[in-house]
């Protein structure tokens, strides 16, 4: 049994992965894409850390027997997986590992908008001593779309801070810090209602261009939306407009439907827009949550277990 996988997860895992499957071989593949050696023959591989690069990506998609692949991503979009599922390649994934720290990042972005930090520091680099006036958080609503692990968090938080949280989600089950639930279907109901909405969907069909013209046209003009999801979720030529006429008051996006997003595109520019590199995700914590999972499934795997988190 081999695995490709690159050197920064195989130097974590090796000395347990050892343990629970003596046999197992490891391919390190760079993040140029290079090997130690050909990874033709590898069954597994595993899609996590420094490495996981589009050349990295490139390699794995040329092995022609793989069996199990397992990804740090909590969702399951995008060419890779379009492939694993074509091929049909047993494919895990995972959701949760990074949920604390976007929930933590999609608040902060809150807090941004609600007191002002990005004004404050301009002032400082103007050197300008100049009073603004800040909101308060606890009379103040916020629309969570996606209660999964991310947005569950989110939640808490909202709550910890005396909001109100409304809430929407595929399924009806009640959602602890969840004032108000529903359906995809209560969006027109709720987004008028909302100070921020904050997306933490998966990308499907039903979710690509889920906040378009009409629902930006629905939120307040004093309204900030917050997309920690996927880009696609959002229409970016109807939001643009919303913010360049000033329809809402902020838009943070920490996704893009490209991403890099060009260096010359004059979204840049925006001055009620924050645009952050994909970067939510990012902590130490990250990599340890994703091998525990790995291992966890490499038992199952070596057992002829059900594994955990399976794409489909």
């Amino acid at each position: 049994m081999r695995v490709a996988a690159g050197r920064t997860f195989y130097e974590r895992v090796a000395t347990q992965a050892h343990t629970i499957a003596p046999a197992l071989r490891w391919v390190l593949i760079d993040a140029d894409g290079s090997a130690s050696e050909s990874p033709q023959e590898c069954d597994l591989a595993v899609l996590a850390g420094d490495a996981y690069t589009a050349q990295f990506v490139d390699a794995i998609l040329q092995i022609p027997h793989l069996q199990w692949v397992h990804t740090e991503d909590a969702g399951t979009d995008g060419r890779f997986y379009d492939a694993m599922r074509e091929r049909g390649v047993l494919v895990t994934h995972s959701p949760g590992a990074n949920a604390t720290e976007v929930a933590e990042f999609a608040f902060g972005l809150i807090l941004w908008s609600a007191k002002r930090f990005g004004e404050l520091r301009d002032q400082q680099r103007a050197h300008q001593w100049q009073l603004l006036k800040l909101e308060s958080l606890s009379d103040k609503t916020v629309l969570i779309i996606g209660l999964g692990a991310i947005g569950r968090q989110v939640a808490a938080y909202a709550k910890s801070f005396g909001m109100r949280v409304l809430g929407v989600r595929r399924s009806p089950t009640p959602v602890a810090h969840v004032d108000q639930q529903g359906t995809v279907g209560d969006l027109a109901r709720f987004l008028p209602e909302a100070d921020f909405v904050v997306l933490a969907v998966p990308l499907t069909e039903a979710t690509r261009g889920l906040i378009g013209k009409a629902e930006i046209e629905r939120m307040k003009p004093t309204a900030v939306l917050v997309n920690v999801a996927r880009g696609a979720v959002v229409d970016l030529a109807a939001l643009q407009a919303a913010l360049v006429q000033r329809r809402i008051r902020h838009a943070c996006l920490d996704v893009l439907p490209q991403e890099p997003w060009p260096a010359d595109d004059d979204l840049w520019d925006l001055p009620n827009l924050f645009l952050t590199p994909h970067n939510a995700w990012s902590s130490p914590l990250y990599l340890p949550r994703v091998a525990t999972l790995w291992l966890e499934n490499l038992r199952r795997y070596v057992r002829g277990e059900e594994l955990l988190h399976r794409a489909w």
